[in-house]
Order: structure tokens, then C-alpha cells, then sequence
């Protein structure tokens, strides 16, 4: 397995967003055009890769000077609980840090807030209900 940095040109963003569209906005059938977000363009593309493909992925935006948010993780279903979502994680932790990030959030689904809190995310706030997806998040920041 290998952990890549994608670009916006890359076959396997491609599936990244097909993955990502698949797992977050089928269910709802929400339109495709709302994985281009106003920070896709500017957001670093991480991806956990095999020989088979796409395992993986999660980005990287900064929304401030030196705040940056985590957002878009996924695993393919039949990896699930392997331990990708926490290696792309803790790359994309890397990767702000690398940046001069002094705090990063997320917006986590109820079932992954344990994964972040074993690296460093605290839970912010009340859980919300995700307008496009309906599906109940809660807001996690860890302060670098």
C-alpha cells in the first residue's frame, strides 16, 4: 500500500470521487456537482493506494491563515476497519503540519469521533445534522 498525494488531473481523483459520491451523496441523491465544494480546487488530495486501486482518501483545505480543516474521508467499504482511514488521517495531520497549521477541524460522523480522538481532535460544540445529507455530525478541533 502507498499513500499519495493526487492531483485534480489524476484518474484516481477520478475515483476518489466516485467513492466519495458514492459513500456521502447517493443515498440522499444529491447531484454529483455538490462534491466541487469552494474548497476542492484548493485542497490537498491524499489517497491510500494497492495494486487494485483506491482504497482510501481524505483532503486537506486550508480555510484560514494556518487553519485548516480535514473533510471528504473515506474507505472503500470492504477495507473498513483495517486501519486506511487512520493512516490518511494521520498523513493529512502531517500534511498541515508541515504547513504551519495551528489548529485543524472536522466535521465527524458520530461512529468516527473515537478515530479522532485518539489523535488529538476534541469535540466542539453540539451534534448537528448535515443540511445535504441529514446525516448527524459532530465538530472536532485539535490545536497543533
Amino acid at each position: 500500500m502507498e499513500l499519495i498525494q493526487l492531483q485534480t488531473t489524476d484518474d484516481l481523483y477520478q475515483d476518489a470521487l466516485a467513492l466519495r459520491y458514492d459513500l456521502f451523496f447517493r443515498e440522499p441523491k444529491l447531484p454529483r456537482s455538490i462534491l466541487f465544494d469552494s474548497l476542492e480546487a484548493q485542497s490537498f488530495h491524499l489517497a491510500m493506494t494497492n495494486e487494485e486501486g483506491l482504497l482510501a482518501y481524505g483532503r486537506l483545505s486550508e480555510e484560514q491563515p494556518h487553519a485548516f480543516k480535514i473533510s471528504q474521508m473515506v474507505v472503500r467499504p470492504d477495507m473498513q476497519g483495517k486501519g486506511l482511514g487512520s493512516a490518511v488521517l494521520n498523513e493529512l495531520i502531517q500534511l498541515a503540519a508541515k504547513h504551519n497549521a495551528k489548529e485543524i477541524s472536522l466535521n465527524a460522523r458520530l461512529h468516527a469521533v473515537p478515530m479522532y480522538e485518539k489523535y488529538g481532535f476534541e469535540t466542539i460544540g453540539d451534534t448537528f445534522i448535515a443540511a445535504s445529507t441529514g446525516v448527524p455530525h459532530t465538530k472536532m478541533l485539535k490545536h497543533c
